[in-house]
């Protein structure tokens, strides 16, 4: 049995008007994020006198159902919750069918067409919504409104186009919904992705197109994966496919507050994982049969080495330069540091000896060498570039954002981000593939797994953040100096990569000589 899936825009008219990406199944089923909902679920008042009156009110009751994971049934008309939720509005928009022939036999778009939909159920997933809380971890002013919008983040809306409330055909949808989660193929880092949304809910904007890659699998069934794609608001809820064509995923946020910074991140929910979650909550159990797959990508992850250093972390990398190995980084990660880091591989923890860093942390280069262990297997270690980066040469730029790996002792989870170089100077390569805090250190991968470049930071202007706009050092420019090292073990060879006074001009945004014709 086949599943019509496609793309739809879901709008709530009541004051504030607010729009959003869905999917539509058969042309009657709507499934979106219940971030939806934040403006018409939220607590009337924040001081702690007033909380159990919060509770009791009907958003009180929505939210408390969905964080004990309870299922909204919005069709049960007695319940406060189902009252509430249906009062509000609910229209969905999409491109139904087609405009009939030109006279002139051009052939014509599809013509948007918009029609009232009624909610069916609205259901958080535990899974999902443990982790994506794990995200949010931040301290919020108004903490009752903050816990009502991360929990409706984590939920999920259910609606019908028949208002008539017939169950036959939502019968006939959970039959083919099982047929269609029977057998499913896990999500693995660096596999294929196209997104269609609608960007900021415009409908000048529908069925706009956004690939990408998968950056991070995360939680029990890889119940969420990151992705590479930069995503506006309004995207939430919008389908995510892999390179088959196969709906794997639902966009949940395109960014969030944390520690009073903007992050921007594209974060989804396993369709497969959700949709068998709420099928469970409605009492209804589907055998899935897992289909073993392996990724075809070079095993970056190996070569990958996680650093703590004096309560932060950052990323090295395991490298070979003729005979010796070591771990490469930046010298802002292991600045506060005396002579040994605390560092975890994929074959676990170990010490590590700082062998060299710039005496100047904030001028270039931004780079210092540690120790490798003397176990540490060749195959772990990856190659250097030896060629110059060139303008829109594909980068996979990679690392441990601090806020998807929790807890270093037991997690060893990096994610790997897919982009292009924007531009290259002799002393900086700047790329659009995304960088978060955590990643300083981390490798910049060319398409063959050697390491191109080696990530220092992303820009920040104010307290926003932008994380696709970032810059590395270029290996082809310290490779010199690298190999003369591991040739001789002399040490003070590495002081050449203290950058000349042009070099710190670049890394330090001055603007260059201009020639004045005034």
């Amino acid at each position: 049995m086949l599943l019509k899936i496609r793309h739809a825009l879901l709008e709530i008219t009541n004051h504030p008007v607010t729009k959003q990406s869905a999917i539509i199944i058969n042309n009657e089923i709507i499934i979106t994020s219940g971030g939806i909902l934040q403006p018409y679920v939220r607590p009337k008042k924040s001081s702690t006198e007033v909380r159990q009156d919060n509770e009791n009110c009907p958003s009180g009751k929505i939210i408390q159902n969905l964080q004990q994971c309870k299922l909204i049934n919005a069709q049960d008309g007695n319940s406060d919750e189902a009252r509430h939720l249906n009062a509000l509005n609910y229209q969905v928009t999409f491109d139904r069918r087609k405009l009939p022939p030109s006279k002139e036999g051009r052939r014509q778009p599809h013509i948007l067409t918009r029609y009232c939909a009624k909610l069916l159920y609205l259901f958080n997933s535990a899974e999902i919504s443990r982790h994506l809380l794990r995200f949010l971890g931040t301290q919020h002013v108004d903490k009752a409104t903050a816990a009502h919008n991360e929990v409706l983040l984590s939920s999920f809306l259910v609606l019908s186009m028949r208002c008539d409330g017939t169950k036959e055909n939502f019968q006939r949808f959970l039959r083919h919904i099982a047929h269609y989660l029977r057998y499913l193929q896990p999500i693995h880092t660096l596999d294929d992705v196209l997104v269609m949304c609608t960007p900021f809910g415009l409908e000048n904007f529908y069925k706009t197109i956004s690939i990408g890659k998968v950056s991070n699998v995360m939680g029990r069934d890889g119940c969420l994966f990151v992705l590479s794609n930069a995503l506006a608001l309004g995207c939430e809820g919008a389908a995510v496919f892999n390179n088959k064509l196969r709906l794997i995923g639902m966009i949940m946020c395109t960014s969030f507050q944390r520690q009073q910074e903007n992050v921007n991140l594209t974060l989804a929910a396993n369709f497969a994982f959700l949709l068998r979650d709420f099928m469970r909550q409605l009492g209804l159990n589907i055998t899935s049969v897992p289909v073993p797959r392996y990724s075809s990508n070079f095993p970056w992850e190996r070569a990958m080495v996680v650093i703590e250093a004096a309560g932060s972390q950052g990323t090295g990398t395991f490298v070979k330069v003729l005979n010796k190995k070591f771990i490469l980084t930046c010298t802002h990660v292991v600045f506060k540091l005396n002579t040994t880091a605390i560092c975890r591989s994929v074959d676990g923890e170990f010490e590590s000896e700082v062998l060299w860093r710039n005496p100047q942390y904030d001028q270039p280069f931004d780079v210092a060498l540690l120790a490798a262990p003397d176990n540490v297997p060749e195959r772990y270690c990856v190659r250097l570039s030896n060629v110059k980066p060139s303008l829109g040469q594909n980068v996979y730029n990679a690392g441990f954002p601090y806020f998807v790996n929790f807890n270093l002792k037991y997690d060893f989870n990096p994610a790997i981000f897919q982009g292009r170089i924007i531009k290259y100077t002799p002393g900086a390569i700047m790329s659009d593939g995304c960088v978060q805090a955590g990643q300083s250190g981390g490798p910049m991968f060319d398409e063959q797994g050697c390491i191109l470049g080696i990530c220092v930071s992303n820009i920040k202007v104010g307290n926003v953040v932008y994380p696709n706009l970032n810059t590395a050092v270029p290996i082809c420019q310290i490779r010199t100096w690298l190999e003369q090292y591991a040739r001789t073990n002399d040490i003070k060879l590495l002081s050449n990569l203290v950058a000349n006074k042009e070099m710190q001009r670049l890394w330090a945004l001055e603007a260059p000589p201009i020639l004045s014709k005034l």
